[in-house]
């Protein structure tokens, strides 16, 4: 990937996945609670970014996340330790 990593790129390409725009992926919002992302929602969209970022995110670390913000720190992390 040649472009750097950032919140904005994670939460462009999250939005995108998830067809929503990126105002509404907010750091608090609630995948499950807010958007309705049930667990194979959840899975999907964290396959889309493994994906993207080349990276693996463990079901141990998903089921760690209940928000958006969460989502979008995890992923960070594993791009920054790749």
């Amino acid at each position: 990937m040649t472009q750097p990593v950032t919140a904005e790129t994670v939460r462009t390409d999250a939005a995108r996945h998830l067809g929503i725009g990126r105002e509404q992926l907010t750091p608090g919002l609630l995948l499950g609670e807010d958007l309705g992302l049930d667990s194979l929602a959840g899975i999907e969209l964290s396959m889309s970014l493994e994906e993207r970022y080349q990276i693996t995110i463990t079901d141990d670390e998903l089921a760690d996340v209940s928000t958006y913000g969460e989502l979008e720190a995890l992923v960070l992390a594993k791009v920054s330790a790749r």
